[in-house]
């Protein structure tokens, strides 16, 4: 149990790691530099109240034991000081780069100020070689290479690097034994793991979500605050007319029911597709099955960047520019999704097609008899993804569409920066507005199926 004083100690050192941490945030936000002197002096000053609470039971019962040896044995067989080594070399490495860009630095600007000097006294500095009429510092630019042009980065990284190295190397070496030697500063460690486990995943959940969230707030603004010098995180004046206009700029209706259709087929292609796909490679029996998989397993790597020019061809050749059978036709199978059901299926044991064939199932009734209410989560979890796939979809769509009447609205939201042309100042307002639009069904659509996601995907993982 923790005493009153651990307590207590665990506060103020909480505190003052939130004070340290409140510097991070207010350097991008501009913060006084007397505000965040007077938070780094408030946070090491709560930090330093907290080591005797915190320690002094832990050294008292170090000095009562007396002198203790082995450190650097105790410190190797931890793993995180393997990792501090695997830090350290890699310090050492930058460093060495780093000189060679020193080194390679001085020999390329020692070339160029004696071209520059022509014979005169040789400048020492840069300014200097500036002075001179013969110095092109362009061509002294371009001849430098990479580790001469950033050999003060990699210094920089280097000292960070090791400075992290030494201060865990001094807390194993110093402060470890205290802890070890204080069952309840161990308690106190867990919580400053929790703590600091939630505080990783507030930070990072803000992190990805604050586009979004810029999103939203930049949808009620003025055009005139969007783009305002600062930034502001909360709008001054909330502008509920963004919406309205964006409807009358362009037809989201008509952007919508394209997309529903489109993406509705796709993913009922995708599933009807990869599930008789995926019978075959996991419960057929025929010559070459292995390597026609192989096959599938290498559509995964070939983007679409590189197959949309013969696509493109072939939906041009069609007569389906423009219309829905271009969007869908490139779209009706997912090596992906074959690979997930395949993976699925064979987790599925053999008795039980067997049971099904002396029921009198074919394969079709076995498939949707047996396999498919076995595999549910992972049959839910790749109608959804196709379905967002197929939502969020603009490169193939903004290739093959080429009017109001066949557009996406992933490709509807881009076309809105049209309907501004010849204005002074873009409305980009609006376009956040038309962009909120288009991902309220996809972010609905995760919310309530998210459990289905995950459990498929884990089904799947896990096979």
């Amino acid at each position: 149990m923790l005493s009153q004083k651990k307590k207590t100690g665990i506060v103020l050192k909480l505190s003052g790691f939130t004070s340290l941490l409140l510097i991070l945030l207010g350097i991008p936000m501009g913060w006084s530099t007397s505000v965040l002197v007077g938070l780094g002096v408030l946070g090491c000053a709560l930090i330093l109240a907290a080591l005797p609470l915190m320690w002094g039971d832990g050294i008292r019962t170090l000095k009562q034991r007396g002198p203790q040896g082995g450190h650097l044995h105790r410190m190797r067989q931890s793993g995180f000081f393997d990792l501090l080594m695997v830090l350290a070399i890699l310090a050492a490495v930058l460093l060495a780069l780093g000189v060679f860009g020193v080194v390679t630095y001085k020999t390329t600007f020692a070339k160029h100020a004696e071209l520059a000097a022509a014979g005169g006294a040789l400048p020492k500095t840069i300014e200097e070689a500036r002075l001179l009429e013969g110095f092109v510092e362009y061509n002294f630019n371009r001849d430098l290479n990479t580790f001469a042009k950033n050999y003060s980065v990699l210094f920089a990284f280097a000292a960070a690097i090791l400075a992290v190295v030494a201060v865990c190397l001094a807390y194993m070496r110093f402060v470890s034994p205290i802890v070890l030697a204080d069952d309840s500063l161990r308690i106190a460690h867990g919580v400053y793991r929790k703590v600091a486990q939630i505080a990783a995943a507030v930070f990072f959940t803000a992190v990805m979500l604050f586009p979004i969230y810029w999103m939203i707030i930049s949808s009620f603004k003025t055009s005139t605050e969007l783009l305002a010098p600062v930034p502001t995180l909360w709008p001054k004046e909330f502008v509920l007319e963004n919406y309205p206009n964006v409807l009358n700029r362009a037809p989201f209706a008509k952007y919508l029911i394209n997309t529903l259709i489109t993406t509705c087929v796709i993913m009922v292609t995708e599933l009807t597709m990869g599930v008789a796909a995926a019978y075959g490679f996991s419960k057929g029996e025929f010559k070459g099955r292995d390597g026609l998989f192989m096959l599938v397993l290498g559509a995964l790597m070939v983007p679409i960047q590189v197959t949309f020019v013969p696509s493109y061809v072939l939906i041009s050749r069609l007569n389906a520019i423009d219309t829905y059978m271009g969007i869908i036709l490139p779209n009706l199978v997912s090596a992906y999704f074959i690979f997930m059901l395949r993976q699925n299926f064979m987790a599925v044991d053999d008795s039980y097609i067997e049971a099904g064939k002396l029921d009198g199932m074919g394969r079709f009734r076995t498939i949707i008899n047996v396999l498919c209410p076995m595999c549910k989560p992972t049959l839910i979890t790749v109608s959804i993804i196709s379905f967002i796939n197929g939502w969020n979809n603009y490169f193939w769509p903004k290739m093959v569409t080429k009017t109001e009447a066949s557009r996406t609205i992933a490709v509807g939201v881009q076309q809105l920066k049209n309907t501004f042309a010849g204005q002074e100042v873009s409305n980009y307002n609006e376009i956040m507005a038309g962009a909120v639009m288009a991902i309220v069904p996809i972010v609905l659509l995760f919310f309530f199926l998210q459990k289905y996601i995950m459990t498929g995907m884990s089904k799947a993982a896990m096979k």
